[in-house]
């Protein structure tokens, strides 16, 4: 063997150590866990924390000198309702226990890559924005560390699925975040078919607790059920969900 090989191979080796030493998974070694208080998240550590001041909320974000995220979080945070629908594309899923609506551009690098969380904390809404971002899994990896003083962080979607329409908090979206992997609209899966569900047996089964020596010891009965979604859905959330279960499709 030359000399000459040998040399390649070993520069070809120190090459896929440091492509694996910088692309490795998000949560290791090279993130920080990041505190403002009210709520965390994880970030690169070469991003860096920026302050700002809020005069009805509380405002930040965060940089890492070419791209910017900044947040809103308080009682009138931008909802992402004015985002250019035929450049945008949502997405509605859960973070950490939160619902949460995300929005990236069709086109990556041209637009708006954010996030929005109406049931952040007590009553306040959150939402975390960037513009013209290439690197978006980096910034998705960013939106799934967030945490809040009371999240969940065994609640949890497996991936974002996009589509160019925006459904924040509907039944429709509540369903199919947190109801979709057991149970169909019209046919029996896994668990019941949702249309076919009975209103009060419903709320017994997320909220009642009296009811939980009925079935509450069947794997999937009403103990999984209020352990997985009484914290998660609110009274509003019930009803969406149950409206939705009644409409014809």
């Amino acid at each position: 063997m030359s000399k000459a090989t040998v040399y390649f191979g070993i520069i070809l080796l120190l090459a896929v150590v440091i492509y694996f030493s910088l692309g490795s998974n998000f949560h290791n070694s090279t993130t920080s866990d990041l505190n403002f208080g009210t709520f965390s998240m994880k970030i690169p550590r070469y991003w860096k924390k920026i302050e700002f001041d809020g005069i009805d909320s509380y405002i930040g974000g965060i940089t890492n000198e070419t791209d910017s995220l900044t947040f809103d979080y308080g009682w009138y945070s931008y909802n992402l309702s004015y985002e250019n629908r035929e450049k945008q594309l949502f997405a509605t899923d859960t973070i950490n226990g939160k619902i949460a609506l995300i929005t990236k551009p069709k086109e990556v690098g041209n637009g708006t890559l954010g996030i929005y969380i109406e049931e952040a904390y007590k009553k306040n809404r959150f939402n975390f924005l960037g513009k013209n971002i290439l690197d978006e899994q980096i910034v998705f990896e960013i939106f799934k560390s967030i945490r809040f003083k009371d999240s969940d962080t065994t609640l949890n979607s497996k991936s974002f699925g996009f589509t160019d329409k925006i459904t924040p908090y509907s039944g429709r979206s509540l369903f199919y975040t947190h109801c979709a992997s057991c149970h169909h609209r019209n046919k029996n899966l896994f668990g019941p078919a949702f249309a076919s569900i009975n209103e009060l047996d419903f709320k017994k089964w997320i909220i009642d607790t009296t009811n939980l020596g009925l079935t509450g010891m069947a794997k999937f009965g009403i103990r999984y059920h209020q352990k997985a979604f009484k914290k998660l859905l609110m009274d509003n959330d019930i009803e969406k969900l149950i409206e939705y279960s009644k409409v014809s499709t």
